[in-house]
């Protein structure tokens, strides 16, 4: 029996999100059809099917009409593929999810039963050719509210490049009051994507990951892939030490006068050569994580 892999939003081309991303390369290495929409599952014999994977938890008009056709399958498995520690399945699939056949694959433990492994691993490529790096430091992605006292740390003043959704940067900007280089959402095209004109990356995570172990982040696998050195907030010590990669405290910061410091006086191409350590490791979690979610897809 055939997968089906379901986007809980629609595709787009050049999609920044986590979950649509990593519904994306799934579908790719498990060779299965993705839909994001009622027309595109209506086209399909849904008995055709045993395991309807689920990516994402937001609201989604779809939802209600893409369920609907899952039930017509009295044999359906639905999977949700969670990558995030606060989220939980949109209400129609939590509702399925009782009724039917049913389990997880999730970076962290949840209510559900399941697989819980590094998906953050499925982002991460061979890294691109060294191309010449325009820019110094960027920091990346959607705002949360468990980051606002550190971008009050670290966003200060216009050192940083900040990049997000106009949406998203009206939020760094008024709930956390910060300042920084503000610039769009990055390119995620693969061999042109926006990363690699940086020479630095600062990592920051929520307050809750501290103590509770989510593995290394998409970003961290970003960096490696487009050649950028990344530093670390000292309060990531913990998940750093977790994840086994060898590291030097060299790249730790506590502050922004830290970061500026460092950056000022790195040898770029010593640290970035230290960091290419991290690839090889990336490179077999990858393949694990896609080994054992083959296994358990029979």
């Amino acid at each position: 029996m055939k997968t089906l892999i379901i986007n809980s939003t629609k595709l787009s081309k050049n999609t920044i999100t986590a979950h649509s991303r990593n519904a994306i390369i799934l579908s790719e290495e498990l060779e299965s059809k993705i839909i994001s929409t009622k027309e595109e599952i209506e086209k399909l014999n849904v008995n055709d099917y045993k395991y309807f994977i689920v990516s994402g938890s937001g609201f989604y008009p779809e939802t209600a009409a893409i369920e609907k056709e899952i039930r017509k399958n009295k044999n359906a498995v639905l999977v949700w593929l969670n990558n995030e520690y606060s989220t939980s399945p949109n209400s129609e699939y939590a509702r399925l999810m009782k009724d039917t056949a049913s389990f997880s694959i999730s970076n962290i433990q949840t209510k559900y039963e399941g697989l819980i492994t590094n998906l953050n691993t499925l982002i991460y490529a061979e890294p691109n050719n060294k191309i010449e790096k325009k820019y110094d430091c960027i920091y990346y992605g959607t705002y949360r509210p468990g980051r606002r006292l550190y971008f009050q740390k670290y966003f200060q003043d216009k050192f940083i490049h900040l990049s997000s959704s106009a949406k998203n940067l009206k939020k760094y900007k008024f709930l956390a009051g910060t300042d920084a280089i503000w610039c769009d959402k990055l390119n995620w095209e693969k061999g042109k994507e926006s990363l690699n004109l940086f020479k630095y990356s600062l990592y920051i995570e929520d307050e809750f990951t501290h103590k509770n172990y989510n593995y290394l982040a998409n970003r961290f696998y970003e960096c490696l892939m487009c050649n950028v050195v990344q530093f670390f907030d000292i309060n990531c010590k913990n998940t750093i030490e977790q994840s086994g990669i060898e590291f030097d405290d060299y790249f730790y910061v506590s502050n922004l006068e830290e970061l500026k410091e460092k950056i000022k006086n790195d040898s770029f191409e010593k640290s970035l050569e230290f960091q290419k350590k991290w690839n090889e490791k990336a490179k077999n979690e990858r393949e694990d994580v896609i080994k054992i979610i083959k296994e358990i897809l029979v």
